[in-house]
């Protein structure tokens, strides 16, 4: 009898069972056939193709009324209209339904937002009535809503909806919208929002406003921003707001504006500030910018904003200004000023920068002042640098500047390193050069510099030169050294030689580099 009951109970439940699986495979077989055809018809939004999208979503709508998506679907039906070019109240209408049937759908803020800019141009052709329902949307606590209606009132332009947008900055506790608010401002172009951007400069709690302010300012070439922007230089608020205006200027050509960078360059006791006026200058290529540098090298007091204006000339890179890094070079009184000027120059490609550098080489009697004019000719593209810089290195009588011409030849890639510098070893009267050469050599680790090493260990007479070779062989890291430098190990008579290459061997330290130290340790070999 209980068997009979639990089996009975087993085949009458087993059904419901079985209709309540066929039930929820259904509506999860119709959830992704829903999904799929959202996302074929949004697909149409993505490309701009708006009567398709309108269509799909319509055909979408019919046969899933009740998805998920279906508010998804009714927003973006409203928004193709708009796109197509329908009656502006008609498409109004369709959002209005749209929130009314979806209160609480996460497309509601962007109906709303569109809602605004539809109003507004709906005011703008006189139909009054749109006015108190977007005056509405505006009082939500959406910050879409807040920015598109911002928006709106920027593109009408006039008295009231600047009254309205100041209003709206004023009453905003969010930083996000008082910063867009100014960006706004700053299409006005008046006096008025100059003043009031100004304003926001100075008292705003937040530095990125009051930055964003300035910015804003910037954008305009009227006078007013220019006073608006003068003023900010010269006031004692924030230094990041300061040197943001001194930036902002600095998008103007104008002599005044050259006249007051250069004006706060030279005489303003905070170095950050007259250094910002003094790049600020660098981008100007106007005369009066010219003068105001060349004003700033000879008069400024602080050292780091005459450096800077040396750097601005080099960034100009014009004729004028390898002028005047020449002459300050040769010059000034200050050593690290004159070395600063031979690196500028190297930052100018043509205008006459490495016959400059050739000039301060010749003229200098300052070798640390040579050196960087050395310095700064290997980092031209000039073809005459390179014959310049190996004459130097082959013949000049000073050990150290025939060295740095070494130095500065090495960034002068051409592909044949390796070769200018054996013709460097071969041609220099001083050992100390030809060493350097020899060190060059193995830095560049091609294909002529091993075998040119390994002629050089076994041919070379010199003890200095031969070790000097053998250390630009381990340099290298190159299995190509190794029989060159087991060689000189195992068959030199100079100890300090045989040392050398033992240690050489070791810095190499490849397995045939192993091989060869442990051959020479007597090691018998594992077959």
């Amino acid at each position: 009898m209980t068997l009979r009951k639990i089996t009975c109970s087993y085949v009458s439940i087993f059904p419901v069972v079985l209709i309540l699986m066929t039930g929820f495979g259904a509506a999860v077989f119709a959830q992704e056939t829903s999904s799929k055809a959202y996302q074929q018809a949004y697909a149409y939004i993505l490309s701009e193709q708006w009567p398709e999208a309108q269509k799909a979503f319509g055909d979408f709508l019919d046969r899933f009324p009740k998805s998920n998506f279906a508010d998804a679907a009714h927003y973006w039906q409203c928004y193709t209209r708009d796109k197509m070019g329908e009656d502006q109240e008609s498409v109004f209408k369709c959002y209005q339904d749209f929130i009314a049937s979806f209160p609480k759908s996460k497309w509601v803020k962007d109906a709303k937002a569109n809602l605004v800019n539809i109003g507004y141009d709906l005011v703008k052709q006189g139909k009054q009535q749109y006015a108190s329902i977007v005056k509405g949307l505006e009082g939500s606590d959406d910050e879409e809503v807040k920015l598109a209606a911002l928006y709106a009132l920027g593109d009408i332009g006039n008295e009231q909806s600047y009254e309205a947008i100041v209003k709206l900055y004023d009453q905003s506790q969010n930083e996000n919208i008082r910063s867009k608010i100014v960006y706004v401002l700053g299409n006005f172009e008046t006096q008025k929002a100059m003043k009031k951007l100004a304003d926001i400069a100075a008292n705003d709690p937040d530095v990125k406003v009051k930055k964003d302010a300035v910015y804003a300012m910037g954008n305009s070439d009227g006078p007013e921003a220019f006073s608006a922007l003068s003023g900010i230089v010269r006031s004692t608020i924030d230094k990041e707001v300061r040197k943001a205006a001194l930036y902002a200027l600095a998008n103007s050509e104008s002599d005044a504006v050259s006249q007051l960078l250069g004006e706060v360059a030279r005489t303003d006791p905070d170095h950050e500030l007259a250094k910002a006026a003094t790049y600020s200058l660098g981008n100007s290529s106007s005369d009066k910018a010219t003068v105001e540098l060349k004003r700033i090298i000879k008069e400024s007091t602080q050292k780091e904003v005459r450096e800077a204006a040396m750097y601005a000339f080099g960034n100009r890179g014009d004729a004028q200004s390898v002028s005047v890094l020449q002459d300050i070079a040769l010059n000034d009184k200050d050593i690290s000023l004159r070395k600063a000027s031979a690196y500028a120059l190297g930052n100018i490609s043509g205008a006459g920068s490495v016959e400059a550098l050739k000039l301060i080489i010749a003229k200098s009697s300052d070798a640390e002042v040579q050196e960087a004019a050395l310095h700064s000719m290997g980092n031209t593209d000039d073809p005459s640098a390179k014959e310049f810089l190996m004459t130097m290195a082959e013949t000049n009588p000073n050990d150290q500047i025939a060295k740095t011409a070494i130095y500065a030849l090495g960034n002068l890639s051409d592909g044949n390193e390796a070769e200018m510098m054996l013709d460097i070893f071969q041609k220099a009267k001083s050992i100390e050069v030809r060493k350097q050469a020899l060190y060059q050599i193995g830095n560049e680790d091609d294909k002529v510099s091993i075998p040119a090493l390994g002629k050089i260990v076994q041919e070379q007479n010199d003890p200095e030169l031969t070790l000097a070779a053998i250390y630009a062989l381990g340099n290298t890291g190159n299995d190509g050294a190794v029989p060159f430098l087991q060689g000189v190990a195992k068959n030199q008579s100079d100890r300090k030689l045989r040392s050398a290459a033992v240690n050489a061997l070791g810095q190499i330290g490849t397995e045939n580099a192993r091989k060869a130290l442990e051959e020479l340790l007597g090691i018998q070999q594992k077959e």
